[in-house]
This record gives C-alpha cells, sequence and structure tokens, in this order.
C-alpha cells in the first residue's frame, strides 16, 4: 500500500523524529586510526589550496568539466527536475559517537552551510540524522520496515534496492516541493487533486506558463545518512565532516564513486580515484558548487539552475586554475 495522501512536509518531519524509537544502537567503538575531535584540525574559513594534477585544462575543457560536475552533483527532483536545496534551517544531529565528536561533525556541517549560503539557526528542529554504525544494513533494514517513508521517492517494490548500503557513507533523501505556504513532500502516490476531498487540491499548482520558472521549488524535508564504522578507518573526523557536509547540503546524482576531472571531497572512498587525486576536504570545485546551488532562484526550472551554477562554478574556478597560456598552472 502506498504512503497516505497528502501529508505535507511539516508533518512528515515530525515523524522523522520516531527514528530513533526503534533503533537499538550498541555503543560504538570507533577505529583506532581515526582521530579525535580534538586532535582534529580546528574549522577555519578560508578554503583549502587544491593542486590539480594529472588533468591540464583549457578554457573549453574546463567548461565541460564544470558542466559535468554540475551533472554529477546534482540529482534531479522527481516531480520537477530541479536541484534541491535546504529552505529550512539546516539542522544535523550525530548519532552513536562520543559527544565531542558529534559536536564537531554538527558544527562543520554547520559552518560550511553557512559559509555556502544555506539556512542555520541555533535551537532549529533536527532535519539530518547522521549514524554511525558498524551494522549498517541491519539499521536501513529497520528502517525499510518500520519507517519506509525516510528512504525517499520510491515505489513500495523498491524498498528493499532503495534501502541496500553500497556505500562507506551514504544517504537517503526525503525532499519536497514547496508551492508558496504549501510543502508536499514528494511521494510516487500522490497527485495534487486526485481526492475531492484533499486541501491542498486548489493550493498546490504553480505556474505552467513559464519557461524560467515553476513558481515551486524542490527542497529538502529529511535527510538520513549512514556511516559504515567498518569502512572510515584511516580517515580524520576533519575529512569525514567535511564529506557529510558535501552530501547533506546538496543531493548528487553520480559523483559518489567516481573519480572527476575536478577534484571532489566525495571521492574521497572511491577506489577508482588515485589516492593523489583524491582530497580530504571540501574542494574549491565543491565550494563553488555550493554556492551556486544556494544562490540560483530556488524556483527557477532545472536546466536554468544548472546553467546558472555552471556558469557561477566557471568563473570562481578559472582565475586559479587556468594559467595565461589558457592551460592550468603546473603542478606544485
Amino acid at each position: 500500500m502506498g504512503m497516505a495522501v497528502g501529508r505535507t512536509g511539516t508533518h512528515r518531519a515530525g515523524m522523522a523524529a520516531a527514528l530513533l524509537l526503534f533503533l537499538s544502537l550498541p555503543p560504538l567503538s570507533l577505529p583506532a586510526a581515526a582521530q579525535t575531535a580534538a586532535d582534529t584540525p580546528a574549522i577555519t574559513d578560508s578554503p583549502p589550496t587544491v593542486t590539480i594534477t594529472g588533468n591540464r585544462f583549457t578554457a573549453e575543457t574546463l567548461t565541460q568539466a564544470t558542466e559535468g560536475f554540475v551533472q554529477d552533483h546534482g540529482h534531479p527532483s522527481p516531480r520537477l527536475n530541479q536541484l534541491t536545496r535546504w529552505e529550512r534551517p539546516v539542522c544535523p544531529e550525530a548519532i552513536n559517537v562520543p559527544a565531542d565528536v558529534a559536536a564537531f561533525l554538527t558544527t562543520r556541517i554547520k559552518t560550511v552551510a553557512g559559509q555556502v549560503g544555506a539556512p542555520t539557526r541555533d535551537g532549529c528542529k533536527r532535519d539530518i540524522e547522521i549514524i554511525f554504525s558498524d551494522a549498517p544494513q541491519a539499521v536501513m533494514d529497520a528502517v525499510a520496515d518500520k519507517r519506509s517513508f525516510l528512504l525517499g521517492y520510491h515505489f513500495v517494490n523498491q524498498t528493499k534496492t532503495v534501502s541496500k548500503v553500497t556505500q562507506a557513507i551514504q544517504a537517503w533523501y526525503v525532499t519536497a516541493v514547496r508551492d508558496g505556504a504549501v510543502t508536499v513532500v514528494d511521494d510516487p502516490y500522490y497527485a495534487p487533486g486526485m481526492n475531492p476531498d484533499d486541501p491542498l487540491r486548489k493550493q498546490f499548482h504553480g505556474n505552467g506558463g513559464s519557461r524560467l520558472s515553476h513558481d515551486m521549488a524542490s527542497v529538502f524535508d529529511n535527510i538520513v545518512v549512514i556511516v559504515d564504522t567498518t569502512k572510515i578507518e584511516g580517515e580524520t573526523f576533519g575529512s569525514l565532516a567535511d564529506y557529510l557536509a558535501m552530501l547533506v547540503l546538496a543531493q548528487p546524482a553520480s559523483a559518489v564513486g567516481q573519480c572527476n576531472p575536478l577534484p571532489s571531497i566525495l571521492s574521497l572512498f572511491t577506489d577508482a580515484c588515485p589516492s593523489a587525486q583524491r582530497v580530504r576536504s571540501l574542494s574549491p570545485a565543491d565550494r563553488a558548487y555550493l554556492e551556486g546551488l544556494y544562490s540560483v532562484p530556488p524556483d527557477a526550472v532545472g536546466s536554468l539552475q544548472r546553467a546558472t551554477i555552471a556558469t557561477h562554478m566557471l568563473d570562481s574556478l578559472k582565475a586559479s586554475i587556468l594559467a595565461p597560456d589558457g592551460g592550468t598552472p603546473a603542478a606544485k
């Protein structure tokens, strides 16, 4: 049976709190090779310096690389084909880790959010659950069984596949469509107005006559992240925090598991990417993408959003990547 018709994003987000009621997580022993929060380098506002090796860009190939980066890092929303972003304050909670580690991770995520233009606020209501576990599939099996809506947009017959853990750090996104004062969670079993008694029937309409805007926007409602502690040994909490920030501030399409021409923190656990080409903090491309995402009009059509973000990235990166002769500066 499908999920209930007409539930608003606010109602669904409130239900997310029930996630912890049925998850009985044993005390976690983090890998010895991971640094404690106290040993992790302090957070700074200055972006990292990254030397790009193995790729020599021209103006044309850099343009292609930024366009590809946007495609890989921006999953289209199910209803509007837009890029989803936060409209409510970013409010993460790290679960099943020591308090100092949890505080470090969530502070870093909110710091990055503020730097790139995402909304933040102290005392906000949790909308991101970051769960550390050495049995991640058991956790997600429980989510699939008890709170399957937290898996995001999917049909019932896809639940088992969607809930499968395949990455060291993996996220599930509950997205929604905002139409003025009304927010409706993306649900394949819901169509506005299909029920004559639907209170949203006359409100959820958008603007079908514009090629530039829907008058509607795709927004995040809740994100569940699983961190497989058996696969993060050797990484610092600083790297993990930046990885998590990138993962919860934007929904990637195919960036996780790929080795892109422009470095990204999301290649951190990618075997296909040589260790020398991996970055262990947010890269300039990551930051430029997030800045573009949170500055583009939220109700613009998806193609315009992507083009605008790619242009912002190109303007942000070309000064540091392109040499006077049109190629990349020499590697240091």
